[in-house]
Order: C-alpha cells, then sequence, then structure tokens
C-alpha cells in the first residue's frame, strides 16, 4: 500500500502542531521538500484560516494544497479554488444562539478573515497575536461583507457536554456539527468536511483517494480518516477517532521519514 502514495493530508493542531505549539517544527519543511521530489504532494488539512495556514508554512507555502475552515474552503497556488457558503437564514439565528451562552466567543469565517463581535476584548488579541489569525471586528455579523463559510463556537474551558448536546440537536439537520479540539465547536454545510474537500482535490489533481497518507486527531478529521487509503491518528486521540483511522503514532514527521526511507 505504501508504494502507491502520491499524497500526503495531515491536520495540524494536536497533529504537527502539538501542545498547544503555534509554530510548526523546522523539521518538516525539507520533509516537504523531499516528498515532492518523489512525487509526493502534502496537503494542510485544517479548521485554521487559509491566511493563517501560509503563515505557519510560510517556507513552502507556494508548493503545497489548503483545505481550510474544516473543508470549507480549498485554496493552491496562491488562488482560493473553493469555498462553500452557509444561507445566513441558517447562519444568524446560530449565531444568536451562540452568543447567547454566556462565558463563550462566537467566530463567522470568511475567505479573507475570522470575523468577531467579541464579548471580552482580548479576544481578538488572543487571535491576533497568539493564533496569528487574520481578524476582523465587527459591530454585528449581519454587517459581515463576505460569505460565512464556518461558524464556532469557543469555550474557554472546554466544551459542556450538555451544550454540544443542544447544539447537535438543534442544527444536526441542517449543518455538519464537529468538535475541532481545544474547546471549539464547528459548523459547516452538511456534506463539507475535510473527507469532501480531500475528494474535490482528487477529481482536480488527478489522484485516487487509495493514494491518500493522512494524518488526524479530532472528530474535525475522521471524514478524512476514513477516506485516506492509509491513515494515522496521533496516539493522543480520543476512541471514536483512532478507530476511523488504520494505524497510530505519536509524530508525523516520524512516520514521514519512514516513508521516504522506504521503510512505512
Amino acid at each position: 500500500m505504501t508504494d502507491n502514495i502520491r499524497v500526503i493530508a495531515s491536520d495540524f493542531d494536536g497533529t504537527i502542531l502539538k501542545d498547544g505549539a503555534q509554530h510548526v517544527d523546522e523539521v518538516y519543511f525539507p520533509l516537504i521538500r523531499e516528498l515532492k521530489s518523489m512525487g509526493i504532494s502534502f496537503i494542510a488539512a485544517s479548521g485554521r484560516q487559509y491566511a493563517n495556514l501560509r503563515r505557519l508554512l510560510w517556507p513552502v507555502a507556494d508548493e503545497i494544497s489548503y483545505i481550510c475552515e474544516n473543508g470549507a474552503l480549498i485554496a493552491q497556488g496562491g488562488r482560493i479554488l473553493y469555498q462553500n457558503e452557509i444561507d445566513r437564514r441558517i447562519a444568524l439565528p446560530l449565531i444568536a444562539d451562540m452568543q447567547a451562552v454566556s462565558g463563550t466567543e462566537t467566530v463567522v469565517s470568511g475567505a479573507d478573515s475570522s470575523y468577531l463581535v467579541p464579548v471580552d476584548p482580548r479576544f481578538p488579541v488572543l487571535l491576533r497575536e497568539k493564533v496569528k489569525n487574520q481578524v476582523t471586528v465587527l459591530e454585528n455579523f449581519e454587517e459581515m461583507p463576505v460569505p460565512m463559510i464556518k461558524i464556532s463556537i469557543f469555550f474557554p474551558q472546554g466544551i459542556p457536554a450538555d451544550k454540544e448536546a443542544w447544539f447537535h440537536e438543534k442544527y444536526d439537520p441542517y449543518l455538519n456539527v464537529v468538535d475541532g479540539g481545544n474547546g471549539w465547536l464547528d459548523f459547516t454545510n452538511k456534506g463539507v468536511d475535510k473527507g469532501s474537500a480531500l475528494k474535490l482535490l482528487a477529481a482536480k489533481e488527478e489522484f485516487f483517494l487509495e493514494e491518500v497518507l493522512a494524518f488526524g486527531d479530532s472528530e474535525n478529521d475522521m471524514a478524512m480518516l476514513k477516506e485516506a487509503g492509509l491513515s494515522y491518528a496521533m496516539n493522543t486521540a480520543r476512541e471514536h477517532v483512532k478507530k476511523c483511522a488504520d494505524r497510530e503514532c505519536s509524530r508525523v514527521n516520524e512516520v514521514l521519514e519512514e516513508l521516504i526511507a522506504g521503510r512505512l
């Protein structure tokens, strides 16, 4: 199976970025270039925004493809190839429900920025300075000037089980609701996830899903792990995520090194 690998698709937070890191270990950049020389392309597949991923991966930013915002946006070569807009007749009531939950923040993703109506004035600073997101502060979400492609609620102390269940019960008929990790509950259109985005890229780039090696650690990675020909869940992942993968690992770079050496 490993002889046929043509594509690497990897999540970042909790997968390549360990323990809350906000910088990619420099060991990955020569690995990505070595893989490219072998005819194996790299896809950054994340819930993060496009601008953020390009910043994280700046040494190879124009040499790879991107699945961003949990599959709601696909980019390559500095161009956005695809984005999937949430109907505002669904989005705005959802946002109102999120804003009614005390102690949380609501973030709406556009292709260009994370849009906020912050509760805590320190929250935009956190996203800009620590997470390194492009951030736009609004008076209200109705004035957001670009399509809404992902909507998220952030629970600083982690997602309470009762709140997650409530949002699932109300919005599962209309939206894809997933735990994005680290206190984020993410909403995209039905059928929009990293797995569906991987299928779209496969059709465009003319590779087979069986030729994909994928890595992930969270619920928002499950569809991608299932679609890939070979998949690894991080050993820190929850059990239901691990069940979607073929194997487990502790560090992505170690698996890539084994692949390059022909020992995988």
